[in-house]
């Protein structure tokens, strides 16, 4: 079984937002390498074969410092959505999703958000900084550009976060009310956010 439509890849090298520590600006490299590591196969639970699956690889977006990155990643998140490419964009920090999602409403008036992640990246500013990683959804919700935002396996929801994701309607799973059994639906097209801390804060 192969997946029937145009795959690509694009890799967002930038972590100028983050917090604390840095280094997610190193991750496309290393993520392009593992997932073609000889020490798995690239076969999915499902049965499709991605080593028989075109995918093209539209290499990185080279950085730049502000608020030019945001433009430059929505500008070239757009020309591959407009020759009908299914894209999985490789970050970088969270910072990286609202020029992303700005992009894929252009395309998709009626986007929801689908964001797995240990906190909900929500405040209004983080440091002084309206575009940090702690803020992406601030922003895409305040633009509206998006229908829907649920997430999944929130931890840290501060009481500010919490304000806002009552402010804006956010739909929150947090990881103690997580269920084997938890089903979402959607009647739109899902943009999917993935932190791997979702998984395990550890990382």
């Amino acid at each position: 079984m192969t997946f029937p439509t145009r795959l690509a890849l694009i890799g967002i090298p930038w972590d100028e937002n983050s917090s604390f520590m840095r280094g997610a600006a190193e991750a496309p490299p290393l993520i392009r390498a593992a997932f073609a590591s000889e020490s798995a196969n690239l076969w999915s639970e499902t049965g499709v074969d991605f080593g028989a699956t075109p995918i093209f690889d539209a290499g990185d977006v080279e950085p730049v410092s502000g608020a030019a990155m945001i433009s430059r990643v929505t500008e070239s998140i757009e020309a591959l959505l407009d020759q009908d490419y299914r894209l999985t964009a490789l970050g970088g920090d969270h910072a990286i999703t609202y020029p992303v999602v700005k992009a894929f409403a252009k395309k998709y008036p009626r986007l929801s958000l689908l964001h797995f992640d240990a906190h909900p990246d929500i405040y209004d500013e983080f440091q002084g900084n309206r575009y940090s990683h702690a803020c992406p959804f601030a922003r895409i919700m305040e633009e509206g550009l998006d229908e829907r935002l649920v997430q999944v396996g929130i931890r840290t929801a501060t009481g500010h976060q919490r304000e806002q994701i009552k402010r804006f309607g956010v739909e929150v799973v947090e990881m103690k009310d997580f269920r084997d059994d938890l089903r979402l639906e959607f009647d739109t097209p899902v943009y999917v956010s993935f932190d791997i801390d979702g998984l395990d804060p550890a990382f």
